[in-house]
C-alpha cells in the first residue's frame, strides 16, 4: 500500500509539474526577458536624455549672432518678404531696383508614394524670379554678392536684353531652400 501511495504521489507530482509548475516557469522566463528589454530601453532613454542635455548646453553656448546667421543660411520657413528685402538690399548697393519678384514654392511631388523617414528630404525649395535694369558691371557685382550671401541660393537661369543705352534688362531665376 505504501508503494502504491508513493507511486500515486509521484504521478500527482509529475502531473502538477506539467500542468502548473512548467507553464509558470516558462512565463517567468518570458517576464524576465521582457524585464531585460525594459531595462535596456530605460538605459537608452537615460543615454538619450544625457545626450540631449549635453547638446542643449552646447547650443546655449553658441552666440546669438551665430544662431541668427545659421537661421539665415537655412531658415525654417520661406519668408518671401524677408527674401525680397535681402535681395533688394544686395541690389541697392549697386543702385539697382528689383522689380517683378515672384516666389514659387514647389509642392511635394508624388504625394501618393510612401516615403520612409530615412529617405525623406529635410528641406524644401522655392524658385525666385526677379528682374532689374543695370549695366553689366553692376550685374556681375550683384551676382557675386548673391554667391557670397548667407542664404543658400542656386542661380538657375539668367536672361538679359541689350539696349542701345548701355543698360541691360536682366531676368534672374534662383532656387533657395528652407528646412521643413
Amino acid at each position: 500500500m505504501k508503494s502504491s501511495s508513493n507511486i500515486a504521489l509521484i504521478v500527482l507530482a509529475i502531473g502538477l509539474f506539467f500542468s502548473f509548475t512548467s507553464p509558470a516557469y516558462q512565463e517567468i522566463k518570458t517576464l524576465q526577458a521582457s524585464a531585460g528589454e525594459y531595462r535596456s530601453v530605460i538605459d537608452n532613454a537615460s543615454h538619450i536624455a544625457e545626450t540631449r542635455d549635453a547638446l542643449l548646453v552646447n547650443y546655449e553656448s553658441i552666440p546669438k549672432v551665430e544662431i541668427d546667421r545659421l537661421s539665415k543660411v537655412l531658415p525654417d520657413n520661406i519668408d518671401a518678404v524677408r527674401l525680397a528685402l535681402d535681395l533688394d538690399t544686395i541690389a541697392g548697393r549697386y543702385g539697382v531696383a528689383i522689380k517683378d519678384l515672384q516666389v514659387e514654392t514647389k509642392p511635394n511631388q508624388n504625394l501618393t508614394l510612401a516615403v520612409l523617414p530615412d529617405h525623406s528630404q529635410s528641406y524644401q525649395s522655392a524658385t525666385v524670379t526677379f528682374s532689374f535694369v543695370s549695366n553689366y558691371s553692376n550685374f556681375a557685382k550683384l551676382l557675386t554678392d548673391l554667391e557670397k550671401s548667407l542664404r543658400i541660393m542656386d542661380v538657375k537661369s539668367v536672361i538679359f536684353k541689350a539696349a542701345e543705352t548701355g543698360l541691360y534688362e536682366h531676368r534672374v531665376t534662383v532656387s533657395t531652400y528652407w528646412l521643413k
